[in-house]
């Protein structure tokens, strides 16, 4: 499957319909069916798994800048300093950089117009164990972005009672819950747009195909008519011939 994900895009679900029936024809119906489930990747996440495919070493430097973020961050929230937060999160910024920019080469032309997408999805997965390992893995499907909080930087909560006093405990949980129920409502309207779009390439898929079948019998139908034009023409000859006779 993790091959899948090299496909590019617009390829994508063309490649994941004939592998699933390649394993539903070898009698690998569970197999088949995963596959079929697999959810096109967007233009961002397609660049990211071609670049973790690509540099799996700046990978894993990646994610080991993430652990100590983390650990640094855990720190400075416990008030035991901030210079192991400086380090790690310049850290972490360096070798983001390292890999998107192979992740922009990977697009081409159009990459630099997708390059703070590229970033925030590397720094999302730097922090986010699941995402992390997706990326590890080269099969991430869509965009991702670094939970908001610690000063708006850095993927992490502000624990209540802690340096930013200018929310309320109730206030904070209520902006919580409010994003929450925004990123679930895209989640949803994500999911529907892409199901849409994958049955609209489906269509287009089945379309192309009767289209050739057509085209194959036009020609085909145009090349008996021909052959049946000059047998007729072939048989009123010899007609002609015998009443004369």
């Amino acid at each position: 499957m993790r091959e899948l994900y090299g496909v590019p895009p617009e390829r994508f679900i063309e490649a994941r319909d004939r592998l699933a029936t390649e394993l539903r024809a070898a009698g690998q119906d569970d197999d088949a069916a995963a596959v079929k489930k697999l959810r096109k990747p967007s233009v961002v996440a397609w660049a990211v798994n071609a670049a973790a495919r690509e540099a799996p070493d700046e990978v894993e430097a990646l994610l080991e800048a993430g652990e100590d973020l983390r650990r640094a961050q855990r720190k400075a929230l416990s008030k035991a300093g901030t210079d192991d937060l400086f380090v790690a999160t310049e850290a972490r910024k360096k070798a983001t950089r390292v890999l998107a920019d192979r992740a922009v080469d990977a697009l081409g032309a159009r990459g630099a117009t997708h390059r703070d997408r590229i970033v925030a999805t590397l720094e999302a997965a730097s922090l986010d164990r699941e995402l992390g390992q997706r990326l590890r893995d080269g099969t991430l499907e869509r965009d991702a972005q670094p939970t908001s909080g610690f000063g708006a930087i850095e993927g992490f909560e502000v624990l209540e009672g802690g340096a930013s006093g200018e929310r309320s405990p109730a206030e904070t949980a209520e902006a919580r819950r409010e994003r929450v129920r925004e990123a679930k409502e895209a989640e949803r309207a994500a999911t529907r747009a892409e199901r849409a779009a994958e049955q609209a390439a489906t269509r287009a898929v089945d379309l192309r195909e009767k289209a050739a079948a057509a085209e194959v019998a036009a020609r085909e139908a145009e090349t008996d008519a021909k052959r049946l034009a000059d047998e007729a023409k072939t048989a009123r000859k010899r007609a002609d011939r015998a009443s004369k006779d």
